[in-house]
């Protein structure tokens, strides 16, 4: 047992040291590795040459992220996908917090500096004020 938790405790360290100075996992590696696994998943079905390569691209391409030891242009490439991504992250979030309270809360966004409000459901029709910009608009919850 006790051998074990040395091999243990020397391959951790050696692990570690390998990837001092590294990149590691940043939001475009992870996304890259998403879509890797999700391409994937279609070609066990498709058995498509197309689909392989791009799996391998995808995958090679987390892979080079991770191990990368120029930080400084792989953080201006992660910026650069999170300004590009911003819009489709913000309705993500905002599906999944409807979803999360469904039962409770209903959500709108203002029309003039796109803030999301949260309201109370079933309450009928009301009269909702932008904290942020004060827009008064009428929705049914």
């Amino acid at each position: 047992m006790n051998r074990m938790r040395q091999f243990g405790y020397m391959l951790s360290s050696r692990l570690a040291q390998f990837l001092y100075g590294r990149n590691g996992f940043d939001n475009l590696a992870r996304t890259c590795n998403a879509v890797a696994i999700l391409l994937l998943v279609i070609n066990i079905f498709a058995q498509s040459t197309i689909i392989y390569f791009l799996w391998v691209a995808f995958f090679g391409y987390s892979i080079f992220r991770v191990y990368s030891k120029n930080i400084p242009k792989r953080y201006a490439e992660n910026q650069k996908f999170m300004e590009i991504t911003e819009v489709p992250r913000k309705y993500m979030k905002l599906v999944g917090l409807q979803w999360r309270d469904r039962s409770v809360s209903r959500y709108y966004i203002c029309k003039c500096c796109h803030q999301q409000i949260r309201v109370p459901k079933g309450k009928g029709r009301i009269e909702i004020r932008c904290p942020k910009c004060g827009n008064r608009f009428i929705k049914k919850t």
